[in-house]
This record gives structure tokens, sequence and C-alpha cells, in this order.
């Protein structure tokens, strides 16, 4: 059976959502319309009885899309999307505070036979600061019901009893004409592009006139709408591209005023430390309470100085959450998933081996990879949450639009790739906020390139293997600390770099004006904030999660197969000699596990990981690495840090971390074919800068994937990152030879 379905739609920062989940309670969901990313919020609610289906779309200043989040609202509202239910009624949802210019929408959608009623926000606002709202008179001037829809108990109750009375029986209410100036223009443009063919836009069918340019607009189809024969649509065509500027400047001048003259004297107020009679009012204050503050906190926020020092407070906080309140909590996460592998294995029959090893490697590493992140990822969208609730996100944005500019990306990347220091995968999710789809895409591409904390266990490793007998640097400066600046400086060179080639050549176009509205500081509300939080983190465990973990399972099985039975023969025989001598019980485990390590060492070798590594040898040999450290980039895939665990395994010592003594002295002592050690300072730069610019993170592809919907542009991230990586380390490793380096 379906239900009614009532869409909200709005302005951004409206209380659309809010009001949204008011309305709907825990039962609100998000979603996705079929080929389109941008998100929208589905739930439902009991009205009066009556089961109904809310769609909350993003929010839209205009009936004429800026963006693709834009385009999703107007194209929801026209029912013009795929699998979206066309609207019975539709919830203009109107910021009170903001009247005059939230009206404007409102002008445009009067101007359409749609069924609409207006819910107005912050009222709750007004009156606290004193004043009032006349809701009958704003009625009397739209045409429409209008409902006060605080984001309160008592103002999801009015606004649901409208939405039964309208959905019950909605009176037939005519569209206001569009501005006669504006429309006389609009019909003197099509005569003059099309022929008096289009005379018919005059009179009572201009509003079928309005409604199918607008359609146009929004997605460049012909719109299902009858009375519209091939000329009819031609000249609507040559309208919209010919005059659209126009048409479109004289219906927006017009729109504005009529807007203006809606909201005049509706929020009214009754001075109380004045002599003037309580039964007269006079207009509202110039500045709502509510707004001085808002004035007060931006002379801090904005200011030239105290501003930037006060974002980069905030986003170390931020930053700082990622590495410091994330870590205990990962490593926590980490514990339990290596006891749930040590106890399924011990539950597992001794004589079924590989199973053993699938469902420990595999499947509870696995998810083991995938529950990781979820800590940061929880922080990280909680800090956005706050700040975009709170408003502050839309100043951050502004301040660093102009250095973002000078790369072609909006203010509001630098989130993203500062949030990528810490990890990618919450990062990209972060992208959300970007608007342009574009921007959005640079920004996701990017983003990787930024130097996560999963590369600081290789860092680690490589100075205290390589350069940690290396003198400092003028006496003082530690030649590890030079190294991470470097790795880091270069991280961030190269997305920026990358960033503005792509703007300027495959996702070309022009720097984003800097168009952002500036709310109101508002306190968070600790529901939606959670709603918000919990939303991301079920997004990734769901979708992310299943791509992490079909991954995690491939890695497994070509580190494990093919099988060679007789190392696993002699290995087993070994340990059976050993346990069967009479040794005492530390040096009989040293020696089991001794004899268990060389095995796993020579099974990883034959195993399809292994030949891989041995047959590009060749084509790494250019870079300064050998077979073994091609196995370590290869697993590494699953993971960054998880290079320093197989090299472990490859040299027969089983599991280690970046801290393990055994492993540096065996890379220390590891040689080439030709006697030369291994891991000289130009082999240690040549990894560092590898690992830098390779995309080495399934998790980051999941999600990437997830967030384009695509396998196209993360297969090309894998591409162009390796390309870039295998560049990067030729450059560094044979250059250095050529200036006489060993």
């Amino acid at each position: 059976m379906k239900h009614p379905v009532v869409l909200l739609i709005g302005n951004p920062n409206s209380g659309k959502t809010t009001l949204f989940n008011a309305l709907t309670g825990l039962s609100a969901k998000t979603g996705n319309y079929a080929g389109i990313t941008v998100e929208h919020r589905e739930g439902r609610a009991s009205i009066d009885g009556t089961v109904v289906d809310l769609l909350d779309v993003p929010g839209t200043y205009s009936l004429v899309p800026r963006s693709d989040d834009e385009a999703v609202a107007v194209r929801a509202l026209f029912g013009d999307l795929p699998g979206a239910p066309s609207p019975q009624l539709i919830v203009v949802v109107v910021d009170v505070t903001q009247l005059a210019r939230n009206l404007y929408f409102v002008s445009q959608l009067r101007e359409l036979p749609l069924p609409i009623i207006v819910a107005l926000t912050m009222s709750d606002v007004v009156e606290k600061d004193g004043g009032t709202v006349d809701v009958a008179t704003l009625s009397a001037r739209l045409g429409v019901p209008v409902v006060k829809a605080p984001a309160t108990k008592d103002g999801a109750r009015a606004l649901k009893a409208l939405i039964a009375s309208e959905l019950r029986d909605a009176p037939h209410r005519l569209p206001l004409n569009p501005i006669e100036i504006a429309v006389d223009a609009a019909v003197d443009a099509a005569v003059r592009v099309a022929g008096t063919g289009v005379t018919w836009l005059k009179g009572a069918d201009v509003t079928l006139g309005r409604l199918a340019l607008l359609r146009l607009s929004a997605t460049g189809e012909r719109p299902p709408l009858p009375g519209l024969d091939a000329a009819d649509l031609s000249a609507l065509r040559a309208l919209h591209k010919n005059q659209r500027d126009e048409v479109s400047a004289r219906l927006m001048q017009a729109r504005h005023q009529r807007a203006a003259t809606w909201a005049e004297g509706i929020c009214r107020y009754q001075p109380t430390t004045t002599t003037t009679p309580l039964t007269t009012t006079k207009p509202l204050p110039t500045m709502l309470k509510s707004v001085r503050f808002t004035s007060q906190l931006d002379g801090i926020a904005l200011h030239p100085v105290l501003g930037p020092l006060l974002m980069i407070g905030i986003f170390l906080a931020l930053f700082q959450a990622l590495f410091s309140w994330a870590e205990p909590l990962m490593s926590a996460i980490e514990f339990v998933v290596g006891a749930a592998k040590e106890f399924v294995g011990g539950l597992m029959p001794t004589s079924l081996p590989l199973l053993s090893s699938l469902v420990t490697e595999g499947i509870i590493a696995g998810v083991g990879n995938v529950v990781v992140f979820v800590p940061q990822i929880a922080i990280l969208f909680l800090f956005l949450a706050i700040l975009e609730d709170s408003g502050y996100l839309a100043r951050a944005a502004f301040l660093l639009d102009r250095v973002m500019q000078k790369v072609g990306l909006h203010g509001r990347a630098f989130v993203p790739l500062l949030s990528g220091f810490a990890c990618a995968v919450p990062a990209i999710m972060a992208t959300r906020t970007i608007e342009n789809e574009k921007d959005r895409l640079v920004t996701i591409l990017v983003t990787p390139l930024i130097s996560c904390s999963a590369r600081l266990p290789v860092y680690a490793l490589m100075i205290a293997t390589i350069f940690a007998t290396t003198p400092p640097l003028f006496g003082v400066v530690e030649a590890g600390a030079v190294v991470v600046i470097a790795m880091y400086s270069l991280s961030l060179g190269a997305a920026l770099g990358m960033a503005a080639l792509f703007k300027r050549t495959l996702l070309k176009s022009p720097p984003p004006p800097l168009v952002l509205e500036l709310p109101a500081y508002r306190m968070p509300k600790a529901s939606q904030v959670g709603r918000a939080v919990g939303s991301r983190v079920m997004m990734f465990l769901r979708e992310a999660g299943t791509v992490i973990l079909a991954i995690t399972v491939v890695l497994w099985a070509l580190l494990t197969f093919p099988i060679d039975h007789d190392i696993e023969a002699k290995r087993n025989a070994d340990v059976a000699a050993i346990e069967g001598a009479d040794v005492a019980g530390d040096a009989r485990d040293a020696a089991v596990a001794a004899v268990k390590n060389h095995a796993q060492e020579q099974l990883v070798e034959r195993s399809a990981a292994g030949r891989v590594g041995h047959f590009m040898a060749p084509a790494l040999a250019p870079l300064g690495f050998d077979w073994k450290i091609g196995i370590g980039i290869l697993a590494s895939f699953a993971a960054r840090e998880v290079f320093v665990s197989t090299l472990g395994i490859v040299y027969g010592l089983g599991e280690v971390d970046e801290d393990s003594t055994s492993l540096r002295e065996a890379m220390q002592r590891d040689t080439k074919d030709d006697g030369t050690p291994l891991y000289t300072p130009l082999t240690g730069l040549s990894l560092l800068v590898f690992f830098v610019l390779a995309m080495q993170c399934m998790s980051t592809i999941a999600v990437v994937k997830r967030e384009t919907r695509s396998w196209k542009w993360p297969l090309f991230q894998v591409a162009y990152m390796t390309a870039l990586a295998i560049a990067g380390s030729f450059i560094v490793y044979q250059g250095g030879r050529l200036l006489g380096f060993a």
C-alpha cells in the first residue's frame, strides 16, 4: 500500500532537517536516488492516524539549480527523479528570522500549480526576543496555509495537524501570476527567437509555460506536460538558451521586491521599557538578540588576525582528537580482534588449518580492518556536525577560501584535506560538505595523497633502520625529524599540485565563487548530532565495509595459495621432533616459533603474492627495491601499516611491529645479489616517497567507490597515484645515483 508523500524543501540552514527529525523521530534513514550521488533523507510519520512518507532533500535557494544538490531538490519537487515518488504535498520550510530572503523561493513556488504549505521555523527565537509573528497576515498575502513550526514538540504537532488537514481536504488554489513585466519580457524574447507560434504563453496558459521552462532548467529534458507540442518546446528551449540572462534578471528583481512586500511587518514586537502603550506595535528591532550575538562573535571569528588564530586552534583540536582520542579506542578494537582470532583459532580443529586461517586471518581480520576505522569516523563527524550545526563551519570556509582558490578549490575543501593527515577514510566522507560536484571529486582524488597516520609505522621503521646513525643536521635537528617533515611537505605539495592540475585539465571548471550563507550561531542539538554521527558510521560499515572485507579475503588468498605441502610437511616434522625432545618449556617454545616462522617465510615466498613479488623484481630494481619489498608493497594494499608485519613474515620473524629490533637488524643485514646493502639511505628515501604517493589502502578505495557510486574514479585514482609513486621513487633513486649517492 502506497502512503501519501510529503516533501520538505527550503533554503539551506532554514531548519529543514531539524524539523524533519522532529516529525519522524527515529524512523528516518539516509538514501540515494538511482544513479544520483546526492543523499536525501526519508522517514515515516503517523499523522492523524494516516501513515505519511516524508522526504527531506538538500536545501536550495532557487528553482534554477546551481549545484547537484539543488538539482536533486528541484527534480524531487517536480517528481522527475528516477525511483522517487511525486509528492502529494510540499512543505516549504522558511526561517522567519530571514523572512524576506526565504520568501524569494516561496515566490517562485507560488507561480506554479503546486500543493504547498509554509512552515515557519525559528519563530520561538523571535518570540524569545520579545517579538510576535503575524501568521494570519502572511498566509493571506501568500494565499497558502502558514504555520509556526519551531523544532519543538508543539511545533511538530501543529505542522502535523496542518499536513493532515491538507491531505484530507486540500482546496484548489490557483498559482499567483508571475510578475507581469518579467512575463512580458519572456514572451517578447520567445517571440523574437521562435516567431509568433508561442503567443500562447500569454493569458491563462502562462503557468504551464513557466512550469515547463523551470523543468527544462532543472532537468534539461522534455517535460512530460500536456498541451506542449514540438513548436512550444522548441520555443522554450530557445528562450532558455538565448534569453536566459535577460529574463532571469527581470524575474529575480521582481521576485525580490514581491518577497520584501510579503515580509513587511510580519515580525513585530511590543516594547516593554518605554512609555509607549503596550497596545501599540513597532517594527521588529533592527537586530534580534540572536543576530546581535552572532555579529559580536563574528567580530572575532572573521577578524583578519584573531579569526585565523581561532580557526587554527579549532582544527588543531580536531586533528589532535583524530590522533589521540581515537588511538585508545582503535587499540582496544585491535586487541579485541586479536583476542577473537586466538579464541576462534583455538576452537577450530587442528585437522583443518586452512579453514582456521581463512576464518582468523581472512574473515576476522577483515572485520577488524573495517571496525578499526569507526572511532576516527565517529570523532570526525562529531566535530563536523557540531561545527556545522553551530554555524562555524561556514566561517572557516570563508576564511580559507582565498587560499584554496589558488589551486581552484572551495574553502570547504580544507576540512577533508586536514582530516586526511589522520585518515583518508573519514576525510573523503567529509567531502560531502562541498556543494560543487567537480570540486568535491577533485578533493576526493587528491585527499589520499595527504600523509595519513597509517604511514607513520613505515616512516618509523625506515628512519630507525636507516637514518638512526645519521648525524643531526647543523648538529641540532635529528635526521629522522627532517625526513618526517620532508614527507609531510611532499604529501601536501603533491595534493595541492594534483588538485590544481585536475582543475585545469580532467575536471576543468572555473574557480568556485564564494557564495556562502553565514547562519546565526546556534547551540547544536545533541539528538541531531548523534543521529548525524550514527548515520555516517552505519553507512561506512554497511557499504564500504563489505568491500574492505572482500578485499581482505582476496589478499589472504594471495598470501596463502598455492600451498607448498613439502614445506608444511617438513615444518610439522621439525615441530614434532622439538616437542618430543627433552627441552625446557621456554626454549622449546622459542624453537617451535623459529621453525614455524621460517616455514611461513618460505610459504609466503612461494605463494601467489611471493611469485608476483619475484615477477615484479626487475621492474622494482630501478626504484631500489627487491622482491621482499615487492611482497610488502603488495600486502600493504590491505593497509599501509601491514608493510611492517609483512616484512616480519618475509624475514621469518613472525608478528612484529615498527619497534622490533630483530626486524631492523635483519633489514640492515640484507643485501642485494651483488652483495651490496639493500637498505641504504637512498633506498629508504625512495621507499618513503613511494608510500607517500601510492594508493596503498583498500579501505580508501572502498570509500571512494561508495562516495562516487562508480568504480571508474577509484580505479583512476589507483592508476594515477601508482604512476606518480613509481615516477617519484625513480627520480629519487636514479637521480641520487647520478649525483653520486650510494
